[in-house]
């Protein structure tokens, strides 16, 4: 989640079969796989690979981010910091093109805390491609753990996603202001970051982080404190009894690139085994 186009994760349609990264993590009789997840996708992100699915039918719970089903009671804060007040004129009217393109009311995008049209035009340009929340690795997941009466457990609360989203500096002008500028050339890098999971090319995901990286605040906000966060729980709190079988499904970019969740685990006393076979992409990041 380092970039605009990294946050939200969508698919590449391919005809092949998914071949993502998966690892297990294990300590005593604790074991977990670990899924780098996208979060939005199509039908040809499935199915995943045999091994994947046959351990979470086996396991004794998936463990992911937030279930975004839990959003009784949840608050949106209020903010004094419009859009507006923190984009540039040439921004402006660049996003007010862009709204045009989907068909969104730019005048309500520039009223609204940048976080707020950041996000909104995100999932609108997703959509615009082709790409759905309902399809994405995580959802398609908790449905079929539910079918099978398998237990979805949570690293985090929405409402903690919603007020790290909300607490942002100048109330998430970063995420919009790159939005603005990256633009003209989010659908390629979109497309080769997909094509990139899809195909399991762990260095050119690793690339993909290093070249995207944001303000040092934004990227400890987001991805390291989380990451130290879920290797904690994971390890010494959220699987109480220190044993049992379970499939973990974060976001990609949380298990490559520095202080990533694998390495943090090892350093936890997990023993990292790859079970994926790495694969190659053929696509650059410009």
């Amino acid at each position: 989640m380092i970039r605009v186009v990294a946050l939200i994760l969508c698919l590449f349609s391919a005809a092949l079969k998914a071949q993502p990264m998966y690892w297990m993590a294990q300590k005593g009789e604790l074991k977990l796989m670990l899924l780098g997840s996208v979060h939005v996708g199509d039908d040809s992100l499935y199915p995943l690979p045999d091994p994947i699915n046959q351990f979470l039918t086996h396991s004794d719970g998936l463990i992911i981010e937030t279930d975004v089903r839990k959003s009784s009671g949840v608050n949106y804060p209020t903010s004094d910091v419009s859009a507006r007040q923190v984009l540039s004129e040439q921004q402006i009217t660049e996003l007010s093109g862009i709204a045009k393109l989907f068909e969104l009311d730019a005048k309500t995008l520039l009223d609204a805390p940048p976080w707020a049209a950041a996000l909104s035009l995100q999932m609108k340009q997703l959509e615009y491609l082709g790409y759905r929340s309902d399809d994405g690795v995580d959802l398609r997941l908790v449905y079929r753990a539910t079918t099978k009466g398998i237990p979805v457990l949570s690293l985090e609360t929405l409402q903690f996603q919603v007020n790290l989203l909300t607490s942002q500096q100048d109330a998430g002008k970063e995420m919009l202001t790159s939005f603005i500028d990256e633009f003209d050339g989010a659908e390629k890098a979109i497309k080769c970051l997909l094509t990139s999971w899809k195909t399991g090319d762990i260095k050119s995901l690793e690339k993909f982080a290093e070249l995207s990286e944001m303000s040092p605040d934004y990227e400890q906000q987001f991805i390291t404190q989380r990451n130290h966060d879920w290797a904690n729980k994971l390890a010494n709190k959220f699987v109480t009894q220190s044993k049992g079988n379970y499939l973990v499904v974060v976001g990609m970019l949380h298990l490559v690139g520095q202080d990533n969740l694998l390495s943090l685990l090892r350093q936890q006393g997990f023993v990292i085994t790859k079970l994926s076979e790495d694969g190659q992409a053929n696509c650059q990041f410009e």
